[in-house]
C-alpha cells in the first residue's frame, strides 16, 4: 500500500504545477498545431489568436453575426475552465486515483468501497443491470469520447490532420507507437510465459496525452516548439486507434438487429449534421439512441460519443442573442471539457483504480486467474516502456530517411540533440494511464485486472520520470 501511495504522490508532483489540463482544450491545442509557437500558458499571442479564429469557423460571417473565439462562458463554468487551464485537472485525476487506491486497501473501507462499484444500479437493459462502474465506463465516458470526437473532427477538417503533408509523419509515428508495443507484448508473453494470455495485447498501444503533455510542459523550453504540436497530433491519431480497438476488438454476443439500428441512427445523425444544424439537443437525443443500440448490440457503448461528434458539421454555427456567433463544435468542446475534466475523469479514476493490492484471491479459479495476470502485466509494462518509444522513434526515423515524411522543424538536424528530442517524444508516448486503464477494464476478467492496472501506473511513472530526466539535461532552446 505504501508503494502505491508513493506512485501516486510522485505522479502528482509532476501534474500539480503549471501543467496543461487533462484533455488539452481544443482552443489551446489547435493553435499550438497551427502556429507552432511556444506560448503554452498565459494570453495567446497574435499568431495564436489568428489561428483560434481560423479553427473556430470556416466562414467569417454568419447571418450578419460577428464570429469570435467563443461566446463568454457562465461564471461558474469560466472558473472551472480557468482551473483546467491551470493544470488542476491532472491533479484532480491523480488525487482521485490515490483516494481510490487508499480506500480499496484500508481495512475499514476496502470491502464497502469494492462492493460499491460492483453494485447494480438503475433499470436492467436487455435483461442485464449495469453496475455503477459500468455506468461510468460506458455511460459517462461517452461524453468524454464525444469531446475527443469533436477534437478529432476539427483536426481532420481544419487542423493538423487536414492535409496529407501535415498528417503523414504523426500518423506514421502513431502507427509505429501502436504496432510495436503490441509486438513487444506478444514477444514477452510468448517467450517468458508459455501459454500466457494475449487478451491484453492492445492495452499498451494507448497514450494518455494529458499526463504526457503535463510532463512536457515542465521542460518545454528545452524542446523545439514543434515537438508539442507533433506530440499532440500523434496522440490524436493514437486516440483514434484506441477507439477503433474498443469498437471492434471487444464486442461480444453481437446482436445484428441492434447493430443495424445503430447504423441507421448514425446515418440519420449524419444526414441531420449535413444540414448545418446547430441544435445540440437533437444531436444529444440521437447520441442517446445510438448509445442504447450499441449497448444492446454488444458493442462498447461509449463509442456512441465519437460517432455522434463526427456527425456535427464544423460549419454549424451557434448565434447568441447579441449576434455573436461561434462554431458549434468549438462551443461544445469549451463547455463540456471542464465538466469532463473535473467530473467524469475523476469518477472514472475512482471506479477503475479501486484495486486491492496484495489481497489473496478467494477460490481456486480466482487464484489461478490472478496468477495468470502476471503475463499480461509483464507484456503491458514492456509494451509501454520499450515498445512505445521504439515504435514512435523508429517509425518517425524510417519515414524521414526514406523520404515519406519530414521531421518537424527543430527535430530534423542530424545531431544527437535532435535524436534526443524525438526519443523524448517516444518516451512520453509510454505514459498510458487513463486509456490503458480503460482497455485493461474491457480486455481482462475482474480477477486478472489488479496487477496489470498497477503495472500501468508504474509504467506511466517510469516513462514520465525518464522523459523528465532526459529533458532536464538538455540545454534551453528559447
Amino acid at each position: 500500500m505504501r508503494a502505491s501511495t508513493s506512485i501516486l504522490l510522485a505522479l502528482a508532483s509532476l501534474g500539480a504545477a503549471r501543467l496543461l489540463p487533462a484533455r488539452v482544450p481544443l482552443r489551446r491545442a489547435l493553435p499550438l498545431c497551427a502556429a507552432g509557437g511556444p506560448q503554452m500558458d498565459g494570453a495567446p499571442g497574435a499568431a495564436m489568436q489568428a489561428s483560434i479564429a481560423e479553427v473556430a469557423v470556416e466562414a467569417p460571417m454568419v447571418d450578419g453575426g460577428r464570429v469570435e473565439d467563443h461566446i463568454p462562458l457562465p461564471g461558474w463554468l469560466q472558473t472551472l475552465s480557468e482551473a483546467q487551464e491551470a493544470g488542476l485537472g491532472s491533479a484532480a485525476l491523480l488525487l482521485a486515483t490515490a483516494a481510490s487506491l487508499t480506500l480499496a486497501n484500508s481495512a475499514g473501507t476496502a470491502a464497502g468501497w469494492l462492493r460499491l462499484w460492483e453494485r447494480p444500479l438503475g433499470p436492467a437493459i436487455g435483461g442485464h443491470a449495469l453496475s455503477l462502474r459500468a455506468w461510468i465506463n460506458e455511460g459517462l465516458m461517452a461524453v468524454f469520447f464525444f469531446i475527443v470526437g469533436l477534437e478529432m473532427k476539427i483536426e481532420m477538417r481544419v487542423g493538423s490532420l487536414a492535409s496529407m503533408r501535415k498528417a503523414a509523419l504523426p500518423c506514421i509515428a502513431a502507427l509505429g507507437g501502436m504496432l510495436v508495443p503490441m509486438a513487444v507484448y506478444f514477444g514477452v508473453v510468448s517467450i517468458c510465459f508459455s501459454g500466457g494470455s494475449l487478451a491484453a495485447l492492445t492495452v499498451p498501444m494507448a497514450t494518455d496525452i494529458a499526463f504526457a503533455m503535463a510532463v512536457y510542459g515542465l521542460f518545454r523550453k528545452r524542446m523545439p516548439p514543434s515537438a508539442s504540436a507533433f506530440l499532440l497530433t500523434l496522440a490524436t491519431v493514437d486516440d483514434l486507434g484506441a477507439i477503433l480497438v474498443l469498437a471492434t476488438c471487444f464486442a461480444s454476443n453481437v446482436s445484428l438487429p441492434f447493430l443495424a439500428a445503430a447504423a441507421a441512427v448514425t446515418a440519420g445523425l449524419a444526414a441531420f449534421g449535413r444540414t448545418g444544424s446547430s441544435d445540440l439537443k437533437a444531436f444529444a437525443a440521437g447520441g442517446a439512441a445510438l448509445w442504447y443500440c450499441l449497448l444492446r448490440a454488444g458493442i462498447n457503448a461509449d463509442i456512441a460519443g465519437v460517432l455522434a461528434a463526427f456527425c456535427i458539421s464544423t460549419r454549424a454555427q451557434h448565434t447568441a442573442p447579441s449576434g455573436v456567433s461561434e462554431a458549434l463544435t468549438h462551443r461544445a468542446v469549451v463547455r463540456l471539457s471542464p465538466l469532463s475534466t473535473f467530473g467524469i475523469m475523476p469518477l472514472f479514476a475512482l471506479a477503475n483504480t479501486a484495486v486491492p493490492l496484495g489481497a489473496p484471491a478467494t477460490g481456486a479459479a480466482a487464484a489461478a486467474l490472478a496468477q495468470a495476470s502476471l503475463a499480461p502485466a509483464a507484456g503491458i509494462g514492456a509494451g509501454l516502456l520499450l515498445g512505445k518509444p521504439l515504435g514512435i522513434f523508429g517509425a518517425s526515423l524510417l519515414a524521414s530517411r526514406f523520404g515519406v515524411a519530414s521531421l518537424p522543424a527543430g527535430m530534423s538536424k542530424r545531431h544527437v540533440a535532435s535524436s534526443a528530442h524525438l526519443g523524448i517524444v517516444g518516451l512520453l508516448g509510454g505514459v498510458g494511464f487513463t486509456m490503458c486503464l480503460l482497455l485493461t477494464e474491457v480486455a481482462l476478467p475482474p480477477p486478472m485486472r489488479g496487477t496489470p492496472k498497477l503495472v500501468v501506473l508504474l509504467s506511466s511513472l517510469v516513462a514520465s520520470l525518464a522523459a523528465a530526466g532526459c529533458m532536464h539535461v538538455l540545454l534551453p532552446l528559447w
